[in-house]
Formats: structure tokens, C-alpha cells, sequence
């Protein structure tokens, strides 16, 4: 049961990994310029870690900091104005008085998550491949088309927190504690598991 190569063993060694990336992400993110970097080298890490290839969670997570930097930036930009969107929506919706007009929340709406499923396929490949950033966005929009199903669930799993606060208003102190130290880091490794799939199709195998 506690062999080191056993099933516990792994599964215990996956969440600490997990773990360890949450914290390194969340830290990355306290200065905003550096979000976009941050969620690119999570990525980085989370599809090794899918695709069973050797890593260290926070050597590999500060060199992939380090290199995406700069082909990171236009996507941290694009972040930033997707949370602070869905800031303003949450307001919104629970405002005591009309802030904006419904009409121009179901817009603000649709962009919001149209950018959120677009972003949730950019940073995957802006980690795996290496292009200029305009084709990883048209790539991004392709392949956020081409699979429909696999975009809902990862568009899903990035705005979950979101979602559960909306539709538990009383659980926000919990999702926000489990997100800090681990849902993150939860989620990316979820979607790089469908992620990798993809990626490997488009490689041949």
C-alpha cells in the first residue's frame, strides 16, 4: 500500500505537485503583468505531468516563467480584460440597483466566456508549441470551433469557481480557500488530460 511506486504514493505525490503549482501560480499572479507568463507555465507543467514525462513542479514551472514571458504578454492582456469583465458582470448581477442594461449584460455575457473558451485553448498551446502568437490565436480560435465538447468542459472547469459562488452564494469562502491552494493548479492538470489528447492528434501520435 505505501510502496513507493504504489497507487497511493502517486496519488498523494500528484496532489503535493498540484499543490506546489497552485502556490507558485497564485504568487506569479500578484503582480498582473506576470499572470499571463504564469498560467502559460502551469500549462507548461500540467501536460508533462499528463503526458508522464519527467519534471520538477517549481524548477520547471520558474524556467517556463523565465521563457514565456514575452510570447505570454498579448495573452496576460487579454486575461486581464476577461476577469476584470467577469468582476463587472458579478457586480452587475448582484447590484441593488440596475447598473447596466440587460441587454448590454447579455453582450458583456457572451464576450466574457467567448474569451474565456479562447483563452482556455491560447495558454495550452502558447505551453506546448512554439509559434508566433497571431497563429496561436487563430489556432486557438480553430480548435475552440472544431471541438465544441471539449471547449464547454474546458470553458466549464475555468470559470467553475465562478459558477459555484453564483449559484452557492454562501460557499464563496471555501471556493476562494480551495482555489488558493488548489484548484488551479486542479484544473489545468483536468484540462491538459483533454488537452493532450488533441495536441498529440495534431502531432500524429
Amino acid at each position: 500500500m505505501f510502496h513507493p511506486d504504489g497507487l497511493l504514493i502517486r496519488f498523494l505525490t500528484k496532489v503535493c505537485d498540484l499543490l506546489l503549482l497552485n502556490l507558485a501560480l497564485v504568487l506569479s499572479c500578484v503582480t498582473v503583468v506576470f499572470s499571463g507568463t504564469a498560467v502559460t507555465s502551469l500549462y507548461t507543467v500540467t501536460l508533462k505531468m499528463i503526458r508522464g514525462q519527467d519534471y520538477t513542479p517549481i524548477k520547471d514551472f520558474l524556467r517556463a516563467l523565465r521563457e514565456n514571458f514575452l510570447p505570454s504578454f498579448p495573452a496576460a492582456i487579454m486575461l486581464f480584460v476577461d476577469v476584470t469583465l467577469l468582476a463587472v458582470l458579478r457586480a452587475a448581477l448582484y447590484a441593488e440597483t440596475l447598473l447596466i442594461s440587460p441587454m448590454l449584460f447579455i453582450l458583456l455575457t457572451i464576450i466574457a466566456v467567448f474569451l474565456t473558451a479562447l483563452l482556455s485553448w491560447l495558454f495550452p498551446l502558447l505551453a506546448r508549441f512554439e509559434n508566433t502568437f497571431s497563429n496561436h490565436l487563430s489556432n486557438a480560435a480553430r480548435l475552440a470551433l472544431v471541438n465544441l465538447p471539449v471547449t464547454f468542459l474546458l470553458t466549464t472547469v475555468n470559470l467553475l469557481p465562478l459558477l459555484l459562488c453564483m449559484l452557492i452564494p454562501l460557499s464563496l469562502g471555501v471556493v476562494f480557500a480551495f482555489w488558493l491552494l488548489f484548484g488551479f493548479g486542479a484544473g489545468a492538470w483536468v484540462n491538459s488530460f483533454y488537452l493532450n489528447r488533441i495536441f498529440e492528434a495534431l502531432q500524429g501520435g
